[in-house]
C-alpha cells in the first residue's frame, strides 16, 4: 500500500521571512508590493533590472551562485519546489507516492508541460535531469549516495528507489541551490558534467532565454506556451506563475549609486543588492520602495588544501584575530541589516536553528591569535584575500580583515575581481588563500556549500565528522534528534574552522513605485509582476 502526501508535507526547513524595521518607518511595510495594490495585472513591454553581478552561467543546476539562481529560476523549474511557507509542493510534478518502507518514491508528472523548444516534458527528461544533478550539484552528490535506481514506469511516471531510508530526498529535490532543474533528456546527457552552453538554456519556466551580452545584459522573453499551475496561494517557487512582461532585461550594473540614479530617472525599474547604509536615502524618496529579506550570511573561507591554512592552529589564529562586530559594522553600517549570530542557519528558521555550540563565534583575542601564529609553521608568506568587487560589503570586509590580520602577524594582500573572473579564479587554490563571499539563505544542511567535501566552495574541506553528521541528519526526521545533530554541526564548524562566519545579513533591493512584485521572499522573482498603468 502506498500513501500520497505532498500537499501538507512540511519539511524541516521552515523559515519566516524577516521584514526589517528601519528608521521611523518599517522597511517591511514598504516591501508589501501587492498586498495593498488595487492595480490590475496587465501585459507590458520590458522590465529593466539593475543586476549587481554577471553570472558565470545560467545553469541553475550547475552552481549555487545567487547571481545564477536569480536569473535561472525564471528559465528553469523543478519537479518539487518550496512555497511561500517553505513547504515542499509539486511544480512540474503533479504529485508523488511514498512506499510504506519509505524507500520508493513514485513521481507523477503533469501532462502538457512544455519545454521552450516546443517538446513536452516526459519521464525520460526528468530521469536524465536527475542523473546529471547527481553528478554536478553539491546537493545532488549527497543524494546520489542513497539512490539505488531510477526506473521509468510510463511516459509521465518514474520511481526513485533508495538503498536506505533518506528523509531528506524531497527537500533535496526542492532545494533552491544547485537545483534539480528539468531539461530535455538530450541536453542533460549532452552537457554531462559541464555547465550548459547558451543554446542549451532550455527549461519550462515562464520566461525563456533570448540573449546574453557578457558583462552588459541578459535578456529573457515571455514563454507564450508556458504551462502554469492553478494554485494562486502557494507562492515561493511554485503555484501559479504568469509572465506579464514581453522581456526581462538584467542589466549588469556594478555601482550602487548608478543603480539608484537609474531608478530615479526611470532607466531601471528594479535594483538588486543596494548597500544597507543607503537605506535612508531610499526611504526618503517617495518614488522608491525598499524590499528586504533575510539573505544568509557573509563568510571568510580559508584554503585548507595547502599552507598556511591547512594547519588548524593557523585557522584558529585567523578566527581569534577577527573582530566580527567591527567588521559587520564597517561592512553593513545599518544595524537593522545585520545580526551577529554564529549558527549555521537563521534564527527565523525555527526547525533548523540552534545557537548551541557557537560559543567561540565572537571569541576575538588578538593576543591569543599572535601566540598561535608564532607557534605554528606559518613563516610570514603572503596571504592573498580574494573577493568580488561587485559588492561593496565584500571590499569592506576585506579591508578590515586585512588590518586585523596584519596586527597579529599575517602578511596580507587584497585581490579583487569582477564576479565572473572571481568565480573562475576561485576554482584554483594557487590563486587565493582566503575568499570573502556571502552565502544566501539555505534550507537544509545538504545545501551548505561552504562545507561540501573537497571542492573550491568550501576551500577543499574534508571531514569525516561532518559527513557522519549529514548521514545522521538524513536518517531521522525526529525534531529532538535533529536539534542535537544541529548542535553538533555547530560545534564541528568551530572545532575544525572550515570557514569563519562574519554575520547574518538582510538584503536590500529597491523598486520603482509603479512596479508590482512578490519579491519579499528570498530574492528577486519577476513572474506575477507587472507595471501599473501610469508606468506603461
Amino acid at each position: 500500500m502506498k500513501r500520497k502526501h505532498y500537499t501538507f508535507l512540511i519539511i524541516n526547513v521552515i523559515a519566516v521571512m524577516v521584514l526589517v524595521s528601519c528608521s521611523n518607518s518599517s522597511a517591511g511595510e514598504n516591501s508589501n508590493s501587492q498586498t495593498d495594490s488595487e492595480s490590475t495585472p496587465t501585459e507590458s513591454g520590458s522590465l529593466d533590472i539593475a543586476f549587481a553581478a554577471d553570472p558565470e552561467t545560467l545553469d541553475w543546476m550547475y552552481t549555487g551562485a545567487s547571481a545564477t539562481r536569480d536569473v535561472g529560476w525564471h528559465i528553469f523549474e523543478t519537479l518539487l519546489a518550496l512555497d511561500d511557507d517553505y513547504e515542499v509542493k509539486p511544480m512540474i510534478a503533479e504529485d508523488y507516492d511514498v512506499s510504506e518502507d519509505e524507500k520508493e518514491y513514485t513521481i507523477h508528472l503533469r501532462e502538457g508541460v512544455q519545454f521552450h523548444d516546443g517538446t513536452t516534458v516526459e519521464a525520460e527528461d526528468a530521469i536524465a535531469s536527475i542523473e546529471r544533478w547527481r553528478k554536478v550539484s553539491g546537493v545532488g552528490k549527497i543524494t546520489d549516495e542513497y539512490i539505488d535506481s531510477i526506473e521509468e514506469d510510463d511516459e509521465l511516471t518514474f520511481t526513485i528507489k533508495l538503498n536506505e531510508v533518506y528523509s531528506s530526498l524531497l527537500s533535496d529535490l526542492a532545494a533552491p541551490k544547485s537545483s534539480m532543474t528539468i531539461m530535455p533528456a538530450e541536453i542533460a546527457e549532452e552537457a554531462g558534467e559541464k555547465p550548459l552552453e547558451q543554446d542549451q538554456f532550455i527549461g519550462t519556466g515562464p520566461y525563456k532565454f533570448k540573449e546574453w551580452d557578457k558583462g552588459e545584459k541578459i535578456v529573457l522573453e515571455r514563454f507564450e506556451d508556458y504551462a502554469a499551475r492553478d494554485e494562486e496561494d502557494w507562492g515561493g517557487l511554485t503555484g501559479k506563475k504568469e509572465a506579464y512582461f514581453d522581456e526581462l532585461h538584467f542589466q549588469i550594473v556594478k555601482d550602487s549609486q548608478v543603480m539608484l540614479n537609474g531608478l530615479k530617472t526611470d532607466i531601471y525599474d528594479y535594483a538588486q543588492g543596494i548597500p544597507a547604509d543607503l537605506y535612508e536615502v531610499v526611504e526618503s524618496d517617495a518614488n522608491l520602495n525598499p524590499i528586504t529579506y533575510i539573505n544568509g550570511y557573509s563568510s571568510i573561507i580559508p584554503d585548507k588544501s595547502e599552507a598556511p591554512f591547512d594547519e588548524i592552529e593557523v585557522r584558529q589564529a585567523l578566527n581569534y584575530a577577527l573582530d566580527k562586530e567591527t567588521i559587520a559594522k564597517a561592512a553593513y553600517g545599518n544595524e537593522e541589516f545585520y545580526n551577529l549570530d554564529g549558527a549555521l542557519f537563521d534564527p527565523e528558521q525555527k526547525a533548523l536553528y540552534t545557537d548551541e555550540g557557537t560559543e567561540d563565534y565572537l571569541a576575538s583575542d588578538p593576543k591569543k591569535a599572535k601566540e598561535l601564529l608564532e607557534a605554528s609553521n606559518y613563516n610570514g608568506e603572503e596571504v592573498v584575500i580574494m573577493f568580488a568587487n561587485n559588492y561593496d560589503e565584500y571590499e569592506k570586509i576585506g579591508e578590515i580583515a586585512k588590518q586585523q590580520l596584519e596586527e597579529v602577524g599575517f602578511n596580507v594582500k587584497l585581490d579583487s575581481y569582477e564576479w565572473a573572473t572571481y568565480l573562475e579564479r576561485w576554482e584554483e587554490p594557487e590563486n587565493w588563500d582566503i575568499v570573502i563571499v556571502g552565502w544566501s539563505t539555505r534550507f537544509s544542511p545538504n545545501e551548505l556549500g561552504m562545507l561540501s567535501p573537497d571542492i573550491s566552495s568550501s576551500g577543499w574541506y574534508e571531514s569525516d565528522r561532518w559527513q557522519e553528521l549529514l548521514k545522521e541528519w538524513a536518517a531521522t526526521s525526529a525534531e529532538e534528534d535533529r536539534e542535537e545533530i544541529l548542535e553538533e554541526m555547530n560545534k564541528t564548524v568551530y572545532d575544525e574552522l572550515p570557514f569563519i562566519k562574519v554575520t547574518n545579513v538582510s538584503n536590500l533591493d529597491v523598486k520603482n513605485e509603479n512596479l508590482e512584485t512578490e519579491n519579499d521572499w528570498v530574492s528577486l522573482r519577476f513572474w506575477n509582476a507587472w507595471k501599473t498603468e501610469e508606468d506603461n
